[in-house]
């Protein structure tokens, strides 16, 4: 059952108690089909509709919301009533072919949500122009393959001879610094001999000498720890260009170049050997190139004078606080800053010779003769 306004020629599903077009507020006509609805479109088209404000018109009969059937009577089955031809045609009415206000016959319900609960209009776009591609080169097809660098090396060993270098040279910073702060104490301490001194500068002294003690140890760990990861690789490198393993474990390269006073020994036998591959076998009497063999007695000369004036320092400074001598605590003192000294020398003397031990130029052999321009 359909609910059709002939005048607006919309219509909507049959609800009881709904006798006014909420469009227009004509009479609604109940139909049962489309095709009945069209027909009663057709009819009123032709012969007018009633005037707004009459009762509603049915096509047929609207049942009551609750029907309620005496059971005395029966309801009579019949053909539907049809709306009585002889209406007239109210004012304002369109005659037959007048242009519908719909091009379809078929009206629904649209139903719209309300203004305020639209959703936002998206932004408009702004497009950029594009650019037009430009290139600075032939473009082709295929990947482009970089051209391959001899000089340039990706081993560890070279990257960590590298870092070697940098690592004693901020050692030997540190060790001039630690040297000055020692040597501005020992000057307190001759001053006070004959004049008192002030507690804030005595203070200061103190702090700048423990302050500077700390950044030398930390620069001699970093130094060795770098030491030992070079040494380590440089072996590793060395051996297997020579096409040998490396016939000492790690833990054993670790203790013989990281102890003190143990690093006296280990650090050029590992070294030694080191070399000694790199030359290619036994050239010399050691074993080792004259040329290498120089630069390594010249090395291990030097660490064994740093090694050797760094225990000095030490047991001046034990007995000087075991006895509490302040001559002997002066002493100390002197040779803590001269073992500072000679640590700085030695680092910044020892930064690039280390890694040359293992660069090309030092194998190449020296010729045995020269020729020069005869007078």
């Amino acid at each position: 059952m359909l609910d059709l306004c002939p005048r607006c020629r919309i219509q909507a599903p049959h609800r009881p108690g709904r006798g006014r077009c909420p469009r227009c507020g004509g009479p609604l006509t109940v139909v049962a089909s489309d095709a009945e609805a069209s027909a009663v479109v057709a009819r009123y088209a032709a012969l007018g509709s009633p005037a707004p404000g009459h009762p509603q018109t049915q096509a047929y009969p609207q049942a009551p919301a609750h029907p309620q059937t005496p059971p005395s009577q029966t309801p009579m089955a019949g053909p539907p009533a049809r709306p009585s031809s002889t209406v007239s045609r109210p004012a304002g009415i369109h005659p037959a072919g007048a242009p519908r206000m719909y091009r379809s016959r078929h009206v629904r319900w649209v139903a719209r949500r309300p203004a305020d609960t639209l959703p936002r209009p998206r932004p408009a776009r702004v497009r950029i122009p594009r650019r037009i591609p430009r290139y600075i080169y032939l473009p082709t097809w295929g990947l482009y393959d970089a051209p391959i660098d001899e000089t340039e090396s990706t081993r560890d060993s070279t990257r960590l001879g590298a870092a070697l270098t940098t690592a004693f040279n901020i050692a030997g910073a540190i060790f001039v610094a630690s040297a000055l702060a020692h040597l501005l104490r020992y000057l307190l301490l001759v001053i006070n001999r004959s004049t008192t001194l002030p507690g804030w500068l005595i203070a200061i002294s103190t702090a700048l000498v423990l302050v500077a003690g700390l950044f030398a140890i930390g620069g001699l760990v970093y130094a060795t720890v770098v030491f030992v990861r070079w040494l380590i690789a440089v072996r590793a490198d060395t051996y297997a260009d020579a096409g040998h393993l490396e016939p000492r474990r790690r833990w054993q390269m670790i203790v013989l170049s990281a102890i003190p006073l143990v690093n006296l020994v280990g650090a050029p036998l590992l070294l030694h050997e080191a070399v000694a591959m790199a030359d290619g076998g036994p050239t010399g009497p050691n074993g080792v190139d004259g040329r290498s063999r120089d630069r390594l007695v010249r090395l291990w000369v030097g660490w064994a004078v740093v090694n050797a004036v760094a225990v000095a320092a030490a047991v001046t400074w034990w007995v000087a606080a075991a006895s509490g001598s302040i001559q002997t605590g002066a002493n100390a003192l002197l040779l803590v800053i001269v073992t500072a000294a000679v640590s700085a020398a030695f680092a910044y003397w020892a930064a690039r010779r280390l890694p040359a031990l293992f660069t090309a130029e030092a194998h190449q052999p020296a010729p045995a003769r020269r020729w020069v321009v005869a007078a």
